[in-house]
């Protein structure tokens, strides 16, 4: 294709070669994309069969599989230089690499691998050491449409000042039938994992393509100071692409991972989680709304930030309705666990608690991935109790009830001040009684210790209630 090509040959015994003998055989081929060396030995039968050290230097996978009029629809950037040397057995078709160095792009690993052409497809097997392994060029580009939008609240139906713009799911075709172009068989160690902005740590992992299905059976997965291990299956084989995934992670930093994964920066401490799911469809926006799964989660020794729970209770107004809450406010916890389903892109939580020295909070709501928007409702108690993790979510207290609702680019946090009221009413005796050692200079019921002034009865209690709620 009008690309200049040498070629220097050089035979110990030609002879031989001709007979279909072995000989000692030295080989040079060049060219602008690729550059071939082999120092070894050939046997020219039916089958070509060599053995020697080799060197391959190709100046880019795209650029030589087109000057080879076969082209690659492959997403993403990536694909470009490439460099295998050591060891090769070659018996036709197949190439048998031993002791081998690899680098592709910014990859680079050793160990032994095979590649096995002349069928349907090529098949590719090894098993190697590679170091940090950097998916990103190989994925198709983030679209403007599906970024994440800054990461903003409001309180009481008030904004910060500045409103986001509302993030959207992608429309981009998502095309995993290139899966079927080959077939592979990789046992890989490598230093670190990069996925979008997800960085993961050494890992262990076993990769299985075969009729355009990919089985990533990651078997030791270091992720955010954590471990765990994961499985995800890919299927191209049909016109609907599928993806499986299974995850079980222990003892890892929620913050940096949530922040990394989704840009969501509200949650703190460590974490333990659990989940398998199931998505198909041609975008993203269709396997978002083609979710379903579930997952149990826990978080301990963590915070919340964006509210602080405990300014609430002692004053709603500063804890609401101040412009910088969002950006200072945090509420700590001991521990927080529940259990989730996701149903066609619906998650719904029923069984939410966390426990704090003073407080202890029960939730349940849904989260509407496809269109991005959250319906929650938290009801945290304050209680007269030094237990945190392990404690038990029963305990009585005041329930200060709160709304958690909106799109996910401008989330409001409302207190139901009518419910709390309610719950007060109801026995204010026992309310009170859970706040006195909770919240210093509180009135004190009759009969009772701690710091205050006595009150005479629950109504009068009733009526000093703005000493707990400012104004």
């Amino acid at each position: 294709n009008k690309e200049k090509i040498e070629i220097a040959l050089k035979l110990a015994t030609p002879d031989t070669l001709l007979k279909s003998q072995k000989t000692l055989i030295e080989t040079k081929i060049g060219a602008a994309l690729v550059k071939l060396t082999f120092n070894g030995s050939a046997i020219n039968a039916k089958v070509l069969k060599a053995n020697g050290d080799v060197n391959l230097d190709v100046a880019s996978i795209r650029k030589l599989a087109a000057w080879v009029r076969s082209p690659l629809n492959a997403p993403g950037s990536g694909l470009g230089p490439l460099k295998i040397g050591g060891t090769v057995a070659v018996d036709g078709t197949r190439y048998a690499f031993k002791k081998a160095t690899l680098a592709i792009d910014k990859i680079s690993g050793s160990g032994d691998f095979a590649f096995t052409g002349g069928g349907k497809v090529p098949v590719v097997s090894a098993v190697m050491k590679l170091g940090v392994l950097d998916l990103n060029p190989y994925l198709p580009a983030e679209s403007k449409s599906g970024s994440q939008a800054a990461d903003t609240t409001k309180s009481s139906g008030t904004g910060n000042g500045s409103a986001a713009k509302p993030a959207q799911w992608s429309d981009d075709p998502i095309d995993l039938s290139g899966l079927k172009k080959a077939n592979a068989t990789l046992d890989l160690t490598v230093g670190g994992i990069l996925v979008r902005k997800i960085k993961v740590g050494e890992s262990n992992l076993k990769v299985a393509l075969r009729n355009g299905v990919l089985v990533t059976d990651l078997t030791k997965l270091a992720l955010y100071g954590g471990n765990g291990t994961a499985k995800i299956t890919a299927n191209g084989a049909g016109r609907v692409p599928k993806i499986d995934i299974n995850f079980n992670l222990k003892n890892f930093q929620a913050n940096p991972f949530l922040t990394d994964a989704a840009d969501f920066k509200r949650l703190e401490g460590t974490a333990n989680a659990n989940l398998t799911a199931t998505m198909s469809g041609g975008s993203q926006r269709k396997l978002v709304s083609a979710l379903n799964g579930k997952d149990k989660i826990q978080f301990l020794n963590g915070a919340i930030r964006g509210i602080n729970l405990a300014a609430m209770l002692r004053n709603v107004t500063s804890a609401f309705l101040s412009k910088d809450a969002a950006k200072t406010q945090k509420t700590d916890f001991a521990e927080l666990k529940g259990t989730y389903t996701i149903t066609r892109g619906i998650i719904t939580n029923t069984d939410l608690s966390m426990q704090s020295p003073f407080f202890r909070i029960s939730g349940k709501g849904k989260v509407d991935l496809p269109k991005r928007t959250v319906n929650y409702r938290v009801t945290p108690r304050v209680v007269a109790s030094s237990k945190g993790q392990g404690g038990s979510a029963d305990t009585g207290g005041l329930k200060v009830p709160v709304v958690i609702s909106g799109p996910w680019h401008d989330i409001s946090y409302k207190p139901d001040l009518a419910s709390m009221i309610g719950n007060i009413a109801k026995d204010p005796s026992k309310a009170l009684d859970a706040l006195k050692n909770s919240i210093p200079g509180l009135p004190k019921m009759p009969g009772t210790s701690g710091s205050g002034s006595t009150t005479s009865s629950p109504l009068d209690a009733i009526k000093d209630i703005k000493n707990l709620f400012g104004r």
